[in-house]
Formats: C-alpha cells, structure tokens, sequence
C-alpha cells in the first residue's frame, strides 16, 4: 500500500520541513511502524502541517517492514543526530524500551503516537484513541450485520501488539453479549494481504457457520475481503475492519465491506508536534492524550464527516 504521493513529500529517507526557530527548538523526527501505511502516512501529513506552522524542522524516517530489529536500527541512527524530539508508532511495548531509553538520556524527548511503552517512564506523552472502545464498534456492528448468531473470525498481525489486543478485547467483549455467537482463536498474518486472505478462504471453506470477519488492521482487512471473494461466500460472510485505505473506502462504497473504525492520525501527529513544541520549551505536557474515532460504513462513507477522518495519505487536507 505504499502511496508514492506522500513519499515525494515526506520520505522513508527522511524528507524534511525545515525552517528556523532561531536555535530555540531543535528539529522533531518522526519514526512510524512502517512506511507506505495508510495511517502513519497520516499521522506524518499532520505532523508536517503542524511543524511548518510552527516553523520547526520536521523529517520522517521508517522501515519498509513492521518490525522490532529495523525499528531499533532507525531509533539508534535518529538518536545520534540528536534531535530535539522523536515523535514514534512503536513495534513492541517491551522491545522498544531500550533505544527509546538510550535516546531519552541524550535530552531527546519522546512523544508516543498510536501505542505506548510498558515501562512508562520513557515517554513524555501517548497520543492514542481508544482500542478497547474501537473493537467494540467493530463488533457491535458485526453482530447487527449477521443477525446476531454465528461464528466469527479474527485476523490480526502478530502477537504481542499492545494496541492490536486491545482492539481484539474489545471486540470480544461485545460479541460476548450475544449467546448466539462464537469467536474462534484469533488467526495472524503477519501483516500480508494475501495470508490474510488464504486465512480467510480457508476458513470460510471449512466452516460453514462462518458469518463475519474482523481485520484488526488494513491489510487483514483487504485480504479479509479478498479471502471472502476467493471462498464464494460475498453476502454470506460479513466483514468489519480497522482503519482504511484506498481499496477498503472502494469496498464500503460497493458495499462489501459493512463497515471499518476509522482514527484520527491526521489530528494525532498534529497533536504530536504541539507537545514535543511545549516538552522541548520545557513546558507542561498531558502524559496521556485520547484521540477519537468513528464507524464507517457504506451508507455514511461520503459524508462531510467521514472525510474529515478518512486518510489523506498525500497530504491534501
């Protein structure tokens, strides 16, 4: 899902937007799960906005992949810039303490986005909407689709994935509520369409009371859609996702997708630059910041609100 239009503007290699704050503010980074995703590309296209605002100098620097080892070598080559902040979308709560540590000693504060550390001392804030809640509508609106009854399958990444379980959390807390319904063990991917999808066909093949999916992220999602197509089972197997993407907007449009939680990232990274800004000024910053989130679906997809959450990934809004 890379999107060339956002790299030509801020690349994994670190396209920056410079301007100068007089020495005051040293330049922010910002580090996400990996590039040529919907939602960290967001998160950077706010983030932009935000530091040419303010007149800082901001880069944004990540791997091809979502994984502990490149991230950790992107933290360490960030760190030895010196940066004044480094604004991440961490890989793992424990794996990721050390660097961030090292970095933290450098006088480098670090701003969360999208998930936070399990020793909390490290960062000076998370910026985050709400999972639990999120996986709530997500299954909530599962449930209404497939008439309350059946059996259900959750497709995630890996495991581990602080921000991925509390999705899963709370989608199982509202199926919970229906008797009629099952959810069977969580299945990962590994963050690839297509396993998502051989998972989803699969299944579908070999279970007959199969009656919904849940992608826990977009790629899971689009293969959730794909798998469904590849088993024959459009209109029997419902599908709900997380977050959105250029062909999970087309699949609500066409109505094979009954609905995704769409985040904030574009308000996020904003939000992320306007407290590395007050933590590098040595000024008070809320140590936790909730961003919001909705439900889209085929009927509201292109409402006024919708397209205020649904991801600018080139930096247009």
């Amino acid at each position: 899902m890379a999107t060339a239009g956002l790299l030509a503007a801020c690349s994994s290699s670190g396209g920056s937007t410079s301007a100068s704050t007089d020495g005051a503010l040293k330049k922010i980074v910002y580090i996400p799960g990996l590039t040529g995703n919907p939602f960290y590309n967001t998160v950077a296209c706010g983030a932009k906005g935000a530091a040419k605002k303010a007149s800082v100098d901001f880069s944004y620097q990540g791997a091809a992949n979502f994984d502990v080892a490149e991230q950790t070598k992107i933290v360490n080559a960030v760190t030895a810039t010196n940066p004044g902040a480094i604004m991440i979308s961490i890989t793992d709560p424990n794996a990721m303490v050390a660097p961030l540590t090292v970095a933290k000693s450098h006088g480098i504060k670090i701003i969360a986005v999208d998930g936070d550390l399990n020793d909390k001392s490290v960062m000076t804030t998370n910026i985050q909407s709400d999972g639990v809640r999120g996986g709530e509508m997500a299954g909530e609106e599962l449930a209404r689709a497939v008439g309350r009854r059946g059996t259900v399958l959750v497709v995630d990444n890996v495991t581990g994935s602080v921000v991925a379980e509390a999705r899963v959390k709370g989608f199982k807390k509202a199926i919970a509520r229906y008797p009629d319904m099952k959810v069977l063990a969580v299945q990962y991917s590994n963050n690839d369409v297509s396993k998502a999808a051989s998972i989803v066909s699969a299944t579908a093949g070999s279970n007959r009371d199969l009656v919904g999916v849940f992608g826990v992220q977009t790629n899971n999602t689009q293969g959730a859609l794909t798998g469904v197509r590849e088993a024959g089972k459009q209109g029997k197997v419902h599908v709900v996702g997380y977050d959105i993407s250029d062909p999970i907007t087309a699949a609500l449009r066409d109505g094979t997708l009954d609905g995704t939680v769409v985040q904030n990232p574009r308000g996020e990274g904003a939000t992320g630059v306007e407290a590395a800004i007050k933590a590098m000024q040595g000024k008070p910053v809320p140590r936790n910041q909730s961003a919001d989130s909705i439900f889209v679906t085929p009927e509201n997809v292109d409402s006024a609100k919708s397209r205020d959450y649904i991801y600018d990934v080139n930096c247009k809004g």
